[in-house]
């Protein structure tokens, strides 16, 4: 079973964790965190700054297993989010 994942963080994107279009449906490719009213909560994110935040979360705050932030980081150039900034 493949699981859906937010398109801008890389976290599993379910129900209750999916953000909000302008129109109050729920977004189908990014979660509450990273999206809200139809845009990205914080424009100026790189993808750097993502893969050092993740990095951080496992190492300090323990939200995540290290080898769990080194997956997510693996897969972030893939997500919508970050492919559509290499234009």
């Amino acid at each position: 079973m493949i699981t859906e994942v937010c398109q801008s963080c890389g976290f599993p994107l379910i129900e209750a964790n999916r953000g909000h279009n302008r129109d109050l449906s729920l977004s189908n490719d990014y979660c509450r965190n990273c999206f809200d009213n139809g845009e990205f909560k914080d424009h100026s994110l790189s993808l750097h700054q993502l893969e050092v935040d993740l990095l951080e979360r496992a190492e300090k705050h323990n939200e995540i297993s290290l080898e769990e932030a080194q997956d997510i980081i693996k897969i972030l150039p893939h997500l919508k989010r970050w492919r559509m900034s290499n234009f």
